[in-house]
């Protein structure tokens, strides 16, 4: 009765972590959460959500940074349905689901904007009638009660579901927008809550508004990095130079007075150059520049103003509309007009003080990016939502992520331990190595130091063993010397490769005395279970700060304006790091009954000790052979 929602014996603290989000909930105000491994974060943030959700009529809506994590929520939502009526639904972008478009070969390539307009040309002629239409939507609107009740009585996983729909010849997308207002709890990736125009639309296929949902945030420590992302943007010469070659179709139209269009594409294409020039010294690939200093130069080249300069941007929007509605039945739906129209928008509307504008090179010449660090909609957002749940494995210090997230003051943190024994896990940190990169400049021996270590310690535990490091460049270095010391099968992550890695992963998972390399922060480090033997030892090499960049010292300087010196650094280095670390000796323990140990090869971790649970080590070797020679 505590719990109706709970299809589960409760474990230690799970029946207090529902109470606490119910709690929350009918307070209208949002719960911060960190919870340990094996709290079930999944199924106890579903069970005080629906508690507080079903008896309003409100929609839960949780989201999620990748595919494998949605899986998880069907497989609780099967479980609470054994109780409750329940049932839910998972989305996938438009990219993941068309049956009709993926048989395109380009269909990787094209862009978000013309797998739209390819879709609703399709549909449109399959609405009117006419050839050329989309056979799969045709028959979607027909066969939705049948879609409904498979979902309904199956929870089917993403894939399983999209299987499903193309063997009935519906469309997966169109079936899941169209029913998603049925079901009690809809997965989404992040992308449909923290983009306002897919935000807008997937709120109004739900019926309802911020108002009626109860927002889920899972692995919520990556969300503001997601946001960031996703508001930043690039124009780069590639896409200018084929703005140029598709106006070159045009019949010389002008977007402002006496400006024709290709002349306005050129003066943009000149005016990267010459911020490029002025602002980047020799062998310099990056540079921040002055806020106006696009706009600046096109006007002067142009003799124009800014309103006009404007009106050029917007009529270089609709040219580019009315071309990709042209060419949607060819080869190449997507109009590169259209994309520099809209980006050249975005540019001249990003505020100075959100965003770092710069000038960057490489082997297509110079380029222009605008990166957000102060992301403003999503805290709009979530000041107007009637509470939510964000949750992590690794969200401490929750101040912290709720003055980044702009979270209402009225926010509650909450700690929850694991529930498995303490004596199952050991982390320990070396105290004579550190990838420091002054330490590894001054001292050239400190890196063969780390290598040996590492290859001793491959050698030396017969379990299955993960590798992190902190860049793929690092991995390569250390490939080489571990390809010729470790005796026993070894594993690549390899970057921009999915299929690959997760080849090698499954290959890893099978066998029981493997070594797999990878990088902390990737898809490996974080979200990923290795249960019982799968995985019982880590080696983290080296403290993953991220690397300086032009954007982490405008946001460390933002940080320290806002909260107070050193804080900056403090926000954008040492709590990703940590956090980082913290979900790779995650993968470790995942049952009541898995033993594991992490060993950190950098001495920098003294300084995070407690918050890693660590404790120092003068034989890293010699403690692992000690733990698992240890019934």
């Amino acid at each position: 009765m505590k719990a109706p929602y709970l299809p589960y014996e409760p474990r230690p603290s799970q029946l207090q972590i529902i109470s606490d989000i119910r709690t929350a909930l009918d307070q209208s105000r949002h719960i911060v959460i960190e919870s340990g491994t094996g709290t079930g974060k999944t199924i106890t943030s579903l069970a005080g959500a629906l508690e507080h959700a079903k008896p309003r009529g409100k929609k839960v809506v949780y989201i999620t940074r990748t595919i494998s994590q949605s899986d998880q929520v069907m497989k609780e939502l099967r479980a609470i349905s054994t109780l409750k009526p329940v049932y839910g639904i998972t989305l996938t972008g438009r990219n993941k689901s068309c049956p009709l478009l993926q048989a395109r070969p380009d269909f990787e390539s094209l862009s978000p904007s013309a797998l739209s307009t390819l879709c609703s040309d399709r549909k449109a002629k399959s609405q009117q009638n006419r050839p050329g239409g989309c056979p799969f939507f045709e028959e979607t609107q027909h066969n939705l009660e049948t879609v409904e009740a498979y979902c309904k009585k199956n929870f089917p996983k993403s894939d399983e579901l999209d299987v499903y729909c193309r063997n009935i010849n519906v469309c997966p997308y169109e079936a899941k927008k169209a029913l998603m207002k049925d079901f009690d709890v809809v997965v989404a990736p992040y992308i449909h809550i923290i983009d306002p125009d897919i935000r807008e639309n997937f709120l109004s296929n739900l019926d309802t508004d911020e108002k009626g949902i109860v927002l889920i945030v899972d692995e919520a420590h990556n969300i503001m990095d997601a946001v960031r992302e996703q508001e930043s943007f690039s124009i780069t010469t590639r896409l200018v130079m084929s703005a140029l070659d598709e106006a070159g179709l045009f019949k010389k139209p002008e977007v402002c007075d006496g400006v024709t269009i290709d002349a306005f594409i050129r003066s943009v294409r000149a005016a990267m150059r010459d911020i490029g020039s002025k602002y980047l010294g020799f062998n310099e690939k990056e540079k921040v520049i002055p806020a106006d200093s696009l706009e600046n130069s096109v006007c002067t080249a142009l003799n124009i103003d800014r309103m006009q300069l404007t009106a050029a941007i917007n009529r270089t929007i609709e040219l580019g509309e009315k071309r990709e509605e042209a060419i949607a039945d060819t080869d190449a739906p997507s109009s590169p007009v259209l994309e520099f129209g809209r980006l050249m928008e975005a540019w001249v509307k990003s505020p100075a003080d959100r965003y770092v504008r710069a000038v960057r090179s490489n082997e297509d010449g110079e380029y222009l990016t605008a990166s957000c660090i102060d992301p403003t909609d999503i805290v709009r957002f979530m000041n107007a939502l009637p509470g939510a749940v964000h949750m992590s494995g690794t969200l401490q210090p929750l101040a912290q992520y709720a003055r980044v997230m702009g979270l209402p003051s009225n926010s509650v943190p909450r700690t929850y331990p694991s529930p498995f024994p303490a004596e199952n896990k050991l982390v320990v940190y070396a105290k004579d190595v550190t990838t420091n990169y002054n330490d590894l400049k001054a001292n050239p021996s400190m890196w063969s130091k780390i290598e040996r270590m590492t290859a001793q310690m491959c050698n030396a535990v017969d379990k299955n063993i993960l590798v992190f490091l902190p860049s793929y460049r690092l991995m390569k270095d250390i490939r080489p010397y571990m390809e010729q010391s470790v005796d026993k099968p070894l594993y690549w992550e390899e970057s921009g490769r999915q299929r690959n890695t997760m080849r090698s992963l499954e290959a890893f998972r099978r066998g029981r005395n493997g070594v797999f390399f990878c990088v902390m922060g990737g898809s490996v480090a974080e979200g990923m279970d290795f249960p019982g033997e799968e995985l019982c030892f880590a080696i983290i090499i080296g403290m993953p700060y991220p690397p300086p960049t032009i954007e982490m010292k405008a946001m460390k300087d933002m940080f320290d304006a806002r909260y107070g010196s050193g804080m900056g650094w403090k926000y954008t280095s040492e709590i990703p790091a940590v956090r980082k670390i913290r979900q790779a000796i995650g993968r470790l323990i995942r049952t009541e009954t898995d033993r594991g140990m992490a060993v950190i090869l950098d001495n920098r971790a003294s300084r995070n000790a407690r918050q890693l649970e660590a404790v120092p080590s003068d034989d890293p070797v010699s403690d692992a052979v000690r733990f698992f020679s240890k019934k």
